[in-house]
């Protein structure tokens, strides 16, 4: 066991020596003083002299008084020295869980006198473990161990939902935490709470901490929880650096958002939850909506909704009447009453067509048989007359006519090529001469060559 300590100011030490002189000649006639006045006087040089002061001691002879208050000793190893001291009820709320027989404590208060017998007494107004080295070594060595289990990563993090209907809270009942977090809820958004009760500190906060976690996270309308407390000093934070609070804030099915309501330390149970927040009033702004922040997103939402909407039921509008112009152009309705107009018209003209054709044809049928009653005889005198014209102008340019008159043509039978001239019929020629009537072959004895003139003279030959 450690040697104890004691930590006095050197100022209050120095004037301790005057105060003992006062005390001596207080009584200058030597008038014999009673036990009481001592232990009056005792006690103010006392608590003058010592008003604050720090002890590491062991605890024993622990008494918890029903009034509330513990009474225990401080005393050094071996129980060399002890010293009475005294927790009262206020103090005792908060640590005297703490307080237990055989444990080294580190405890601060004051010294005073019990006058009732003359004893010194330390009045305990805060404990901790004996060596605050010892208390952040094992809590950094916890916060690593559940750091390399993932406990702390960000990607375990979950998104707060953005307007929850039900909100569960963890902290006590009489505590200010829920006290400030009811009033922020109340202004900004109506919602439900739902209060899981727990201390919040001494031995039995962790226990109820994850008591409370578990009723919160068997309710499914509750969305997500806030879990935290008022502030306080660094070992009003030891339930929220629980292992067991810890791992049951991290396995928590809902988004969990840490109020422990401390600015300077960070808890584990900070680290493990979704979202942290520094105190419980900015716990319930961050998990309950903002109503007016909404109704001013809600009226600019509507009206982008009602521009778009009015935008697309013109453009709708639009469409639809050029639908409607191209309907009524291709209206069957329309066509059918066009149909039915053309129909009887060609109805109309369909009856009345026999009658008329007919008349037109009979009147054309009557033209063309007059016309061809009055055909044969101007047209066949016309045509003789056309017809004697040509046999005369056939019979003046036949060569029949000229043969009749006693001319001949004559043909040399070689080639059969009608002679024209004397010269074309050399002395032995063979020659064909058509007359009127029949033919002679002759020999040509001799070929004479003469003009036209000499034709005028007659000349004999022979063939």
């Amino acid at each position: 066991m450690r040697h104890s300590n004691c930590f006095v100011s050197e100022r209050r030490a120095v004037i301790m020596q005057p105060m003992f002189r006062s005390m001596a000649t207080a009584n200058p006639d030597k008038r014999p003083l009673t036990v009481a006045d001592v232990n009056r006087s005792a006690r103010a040089l006392v608590e003058s002299a010592f008003r604050s002061l720090s002890v590491e001691a062991e605890v024993v002879e622990v008494t918890h008084h029903r009034s509330g208050h513990v009474y225990f000793t401080l005393t050094d190893p071996g129980r060399s020295a002890s010293l009475k001291a005294v927790m009262w009820r206020s103090a005792a709320a908060r640590y005297g869980g703490r307080i237990q027989e055989g444990r080294a404590l580190r405890c601060e208060g004051k010294l005073t006198v019990y006058e009732a017998r003359g004893s010194f007494q330390m009045v305990v107004e805060r404990v901790d473990e004996a060596g605050a080295g010892l208390k952040a070594r094992l809590l950094a060595e916890l916060r690593e161990k559940l750091a390399a289990e993932g406990l702390f990563a960000l990607e375990r993090k979950r998104p707060l939902p953005p307007i929850p209907s039900c909100v569960g809270i963890v902290t006590s009942r009489g505590g200010a935490a829920l006290r400030d977090i009811i009033a922020v809820s109340s202004r900004r958004f109506p919602v439900r709470l739902v209060l899981a009760h727990a201390a919040v500190q001494g031995e039995s906060a962790p226990t109820d901490i994850v008591a409370a976690l578990a009723r919160l996270c068997a309710l499914p309308e509750v969305e997500v929880i806030i879990v935290g407390r008022g502030g306080g000093s660094t070992e009003d934070l030891d339930a929220f650096n629980d292992e067991r609070v810890v791992r049951a804030v991290a396995s928590c099915h809902k988004p969990v958002v840490s109020a422990v309501g401390h600015e300077v330390d960070i808890t584990l149970v900070d680290l493990a939850a979704d979202r942290r927040a520094a105190t419980p009033s900015e716990a319930a702004e961050l998990v309950v909506a903002d109503g007016v922040a909404l109704g001013r997103r809600l009226a600019e939402m509507s009206k982008r909704l009602g521009l778009s909407t009015r935008a697309l039921v013109f453009a709708r509008q639009k469409d639809m009447s050029r639908i409607e112009a191209r309907l009524g152009r291709r209206d069957p309705r329309l066509a059918l009453r066009e149909g039915g107009a053309s129909l009887a018209k060609l109805k109309e003209a369909l009856l009345a067509w026999p009658a008329a054709a007919l008349a037109q044809e009979r009147d054309l049928l009557s033209h063309r048989e007059a016309r061809l009653l009055r055909w044969p005889e101007p047209t066949l005198e016309r045509a003789k007359g056309r017809y004697a014209r040509l046999a005369a102008e056939l019979d003046a340019l036949s060569p029949l006519a000229s043969l009749g008159r006693g001319y001949a043509i004559a043909r040399r039978t070689s080639d059969n090529a009608i002679l024209r001239s004397a010269k074309d019929a050399r002395t032995g020629t063979r020659v064909d001469l058509t007359l009127a009537h029949g033919h002679l072959l002759c020999d040509v004895v001799e070929s004479l060559f003469a003009s036209v003139d000499d034709f005028e003279k007659p000349r004999d030959s022979s063939c």
